[in-house]
């Protein structure tokens, strides 16, 4: 069984390990980036290749424009965000954007691997070329 590939955009240091908990037997594979940019060049670079998108959010919409880019090129890809608390606008402008799920940044890596694994199950209509 091929590993599933995830992108992982934070820059907390401390979300790495409960993303890790939460894709425990797995055999996922985690490609992270610390910066828009490196997010973008991963996007660019393997978004055909890519099974899910975590991007935390610990700073409002910063780095909103990922979201929109991979709904845009690679539609199929599910993204899921975290984000601060009491970020309600946050929520409303990921959802506009694509994302297939919200969560908040003091999430459990139970409830995390919960999500992922229904954000995932959902069926995806391929993109007609």
């Amino acid at each position: 069984m091929k590993p599933r590939l995830v992108l992982l955009y934070t820059r907390d240091h401390h979300f790495d390990p409960v993303l890790s908990e939460a894709l425990r037997g797995s055999q996922a594979v985690v490609l992270t980036a610390r910066s828009v940019s490196t997010a973008m060049q991963i996007i660019c670079r393997r978004g055909r290749e890519l099974d899910l998108a975590v991007f935390d959010f610990n700073d409002g919409c910063r780095g909103m424009t990922l979201v929109s880019a991979v709904q845009t090129c690679f539609e199929h890809l599910p993204v899921l965000v975290t984000i601060s608390e009491e970020a309600e606008h946050v929520t409303a402008v990921a959802y506009a954007n694509g994302a297939r799920a919200c969560l908040n940044r003091s999430v459990q890596s139970a409830q995390l691997r919960d999500t992922i694994s229904s954000v995932m199950t959902r069926d995806r209509q391929p993109i007609a070329a």
